[in-house]
């Protein structure tokens, strides 16, 4: 255009990349405001699951038990006075266990209250105590020789009571506590034990959910029980369990209940592999300092590899402990594989 300078259109141009440069500036900017944002926000989801296993425990819960002291224990009654609680045997992120005399039946028992995750709305612990009660009772309906047997399920002053049998035992993380590493002809043979019963209960839709050398009672004839069927739930059913809620042990859960995903038998067989891992080894395959990292181990992280478990124990521990739940061996294979080790180690 005529009278126009000749740099005009270089000034135009100019102009045009420091507009373009500063949209992009704003750009940066804002992205890494929202990448800072969606961060925090996992980081606070973290938290949280990780405040379910490690803060459950320390939750005010029902009065009727938790204010029991030692001078107490005799005079404290459950269920109309049926039950007289002896002393406390432990407690968990999912509930406490009382040594009671039951006064009907004339023996001595053992109580687990199960405690609902605690700051929910009145329907939400209703509900949670509805999903208990019914997972309890699906869990008495099993009967085998390794499973610890539950005689009643209770509903006292809000709380879910569980009356089991009483078992003279050891937990299974105490004896290699005590005893060191257990050699791979015995944990074969407990690992037979425990495929057995889990077997059963997978027979009747129930899966365990939280297999683990705590839940692993040893008697003194080295036979095993199982505890903790309590929390287990029928395979299919719809769950009742508060949205976000996580249950189970961080370093001995399958990837796919750490992701949310359904569990299966596959899932108990995770838990049977990494006990009997811990049981041989004398620690834990993905055993972190804190429940996340434990966590993130399972998902990512492949396990340690065994030190002690000679062939073909270690391979076998390895195989329960794949990622994929439909490439861990079926119970039928892994029924013969230890029942093999049992005779040739």
């Amino acid at each position: 255009m005529e009278g126009t300078p000749w740099f005009a259109p270089f000034v135009y141009a100019g102009f045009v990349l420091v507009v373009l440069f500063a949209l992009f500036g704003i750009f940066l900017v804002i992205h890494r405001r929202w990448r800072r944002l969606r961060q925090v926000a996992q980081d606070a989801s973290a938290q949280r699951a990780t405040e379910a296993f490690t803060t459950a425990a320390s939750q005010p819960h029902s009065p009727a038990l938790l204010t029991v002291t030692r001078r107490e224990f005799g005079a404290a009654t459950l269920s109309t006075g049926r039950f007289t609680l002896l002393e406390e045997l432990g407690r968990g992120g999912m509930g406490v266990v009382w040594r009671a005399r039951d006064s009907v039946l004339g023996r001595q028992v053992a109580i687990k209250q199960l405690l609902p995750l605690s700051g929910g709305s009145p329907d939400v612990q209703e509900t949670m105590r509805a999903r208990m009660l019914r997972e309890a009772r699906a869990a008495a309906q099993l009967a085998h020789r390794n499973a610890v047997t539950v005689h009643d399920v209770l509903l006292d002053q809000g709380s879910v009571l569980i009356v089991m049998e009483l078992v003279k035992a050891v937990t299974l993380n105490k004896t290699v506590e005590c005893e060191g590493p257990l050699p791979p002809a015995r944990v074969a043979a407990i690992g037979l034990d425990m495929l057995d019963v889990l077997a059963e209960a997978h027979g009747l839709g129930i899966i365990h959910r939280d297999v683990k050398p705590a839940n692993v009672l040893v008697q003194k004839d080295r036979s095993i029980k199982l505890a903790d069927f309590g929390i287990a739930r029928f395979e299919g059913d719809p769950t009742l369990t508060e949205a976000g809620a996580i249950i189970g042990t961080p370093a001995y859960m399958a990837p796919e209940q750490i992701r949310g995903l359904d569990s299966s038998p596959a899932t108990d067989l995770w838990g049977l592999g990494v006990t009997l891992f811990y049981a041989v080894e004398g620690l834990s395959a993905f055993g972190r300092p804190s429940p996340t990292a434990a966590m993130a181990a399972v998902l990512t992280d492949p396990p340690l590899s065994p030190q002690r478990a000679r062939s073909p124990l270690g391979p076998l521990l390895m195989s329960l402990l794949t990622k994929d739940p439909s490439d861990r061996p079926t119970a039928a294979q892994l029924r013969s594989e230890l029942s093999q080790l049992t005779r040739s180690i």
